[in-house]
């Protein structure tokens, strides 16, 4: 006679910002135990997971989106459970408003001190910061929101180019990265549940595609011009339509009016990154939208954006995107889409 183990609680934070797809998306992987032992013996198996959907309030929770979510729980009725994830937010403006969800931050920690694991999707890290939990750990997100996550909270550090972060003594802090990288947080913590047989069954009937060569790909380099220095600004204006010149830190700084040392200490200054990071940021960005919206050859790509070694340019693509040149066009082209040349 098989032996079942107790079922775990699996509790979704949901608030008026929710992003209901990924919402929904973990509330399907977590319930759809039993239902799916036709596709797969891993499956079936009596359901694992008791799930709910948990808010600040009582009643119908409507979101910002115009959906209205009938079946939720209030935090206040919640006094423990297994598993929290906090799923992806809409954050308007691009900017993290702290403080709004005093109740809930409250209850994150006290179901982290009666020990349970504490998982954010997407931006979901920002409320998950805000326990104070993440202090001097690792921790990855969307990379659209990192801006507003390092001036809140400047004691985490942000690996944004990982799908997946664990940390904490137990192991009981785990993050995913952009947007549909949720899926997999999903198949890990059911893996960690249940084995890894039943995450990749899992992945099979849903299709899901793990995010193994991490979030760089994805990753859109947008520069900072609100720093104030008004010749740095000048310097990053320039280069953005002279991404081919062969000399462009010695260009840029002499632009500049200063020294090239002085020149290199203002600009990482300003910007965060050094000339020639900043540089390299700059060819690469081009570099994938010529990839993905043109046809032109991969040679003639590497020209365009400054460098004349193409092999040279290929091998830092990898190093930075974490995929070749040839395997970003693919990874991002529209089926029936057709590219001018």
């Amino acid at each position: 006679m098989e032996t079942r183990q107790p079922a775990q609680h699996v509790s979704l934070v949901a608030t008026r910002e929710v992003i209901i797809g990924t919402l929904t998306g973990l509330h399907d992987v977590f319930t759809c135990f039993g239902a799916l032992g036709w596709f797969d013996e891993a499956l079936s198996r009596h359901p694992p997971f008791t799930v709910d959907i948990v808010a600040t309030g009582e009643g119908p929770l409507t979101l910002d989106a115009g959906l209205s979510l009938l079946q939720t729980r209030s935090v206040e009725e919640v006094s423990h459970t297994d598993l929290v994830i906090v799923p992806s937010f809409m954050v308007v403006d691009g900017e993290w408003q702290t403080g709004r969800y005093p109740e809930l931050v409250d209850w994150l920690l006290a179901m982290h001190a009666g020990g349970a694991t504490l998982c954010s999707a997407c931006s979901g890290t920002l409320l998950l910061a805000e326990t104070g939990l993440l202090d001097g750990r690792e921790a990855t997100m969307h990379w659209a929101y990192a801006d507003t996550f390092r001036r809140h909270f400047p004691q985490v550090t942000l690996a944004l180019e990982k799908t997946l972060i664990i940390e904490g003594e137990h192991q009981e802090l785990v993050m995913s990265g952009a947007a549909s990288s949720w899926q997999d947080l999903a198949l890990y913590l059911v893996a960690r549940q249940l084995g890894s047989a039943v995450a990749q069954a899992m992945a099979k009937f849903y299709a899901f595609d793990l995010h193994s060569d991490g979030m760089a790909a994805y990753r859109v380099f947008s520069p900072r011009f609100d720093h104030g220095d008004a010749a740095v600004e000048r310097a990053q204006r320039w280069i953005a339509h002279h991404l081919d010149c062969h000399s462009p830190v010695e260009r840029m700084a002499a632009g500049s009016g200063a020294s090239e040392r002085s020149f290199q200490r203002r600009f990482l200054k300003a910007t965060g990154y050094s000339p020639i990071q900043y540089v390299q940021a700059l060819r690469l960005e081009e570099a994938k939208r010529l990839l993905e919206r043109t046809s032109r050859p991969i040679d003639a790509i590497a020209w365009a954006v400054g460098y004349e070694d193409p092999a040279f340019f290929r091998r830092l693509f990898k190093r930075q995107t974490g995929i070749t040149p040839g395997g970003h066009r693919r990874k991002f082209h529209v089926p029936g889409a057709t590219c001018p040349p």
